[in-house]
């Protein structure tokens, strides 16, 4: 399984074109904090990948201390119980924002929460 987030819907189709299509049939597009965190919640196991943008909002720089950021899945992620975080061993987190500070603040956090995390700003 993959979790997606991100709110533009240009980006997410661009996503879903690039991949295999049995990656596409299990892929999962969030567009809000809440829905990547009920995501991460219900699939923890299931998860190989989760692809992570910091603005959510209209604009492409959004505030990172905003409830819906992907900020907030960090800190999501960071508090998460033993077993959850051990669920998500096997998941990889981008982290495919624009916004370099807000993605290397996003990469650095979950780096030293112990996850799996990779900063490609989406595109590249």
């Amino acid at each position: 399984m993959i979790l997606f987030l991100d709110n533009d819907s240009a980006r997410a189709a661009l996503m879903y074109s690039r991949m295999k299509p049995e990656d596409r049939d299990s892929t999962i597009w969030c567009r809000t904090a809440e829905e990547a965190i009920v995501t991460l919640k219900d699939y923890a196991g299931s998860l190989t990948s989760a692809y992570l943008d910091s603005s959510l909002a209209e604009n492409e720089y959004s505030d990172i201390r905003s409830e819906n950021s992907g900020m907030e899945v960090v800190r999501f992620l960071e508090k998460a119980p033993a077993k959850l975080k051990i669920d998500l061993k096997a998941c990889t987190f981008t982290v495919h924002t624009w916004d370099k500070a807000a993605g290397v603040r996003m990469f650095t956090r979950l780096f030293k929460a112990g996850y799996n995390v990779k900063y490609r700003p989406f595109g590249s």
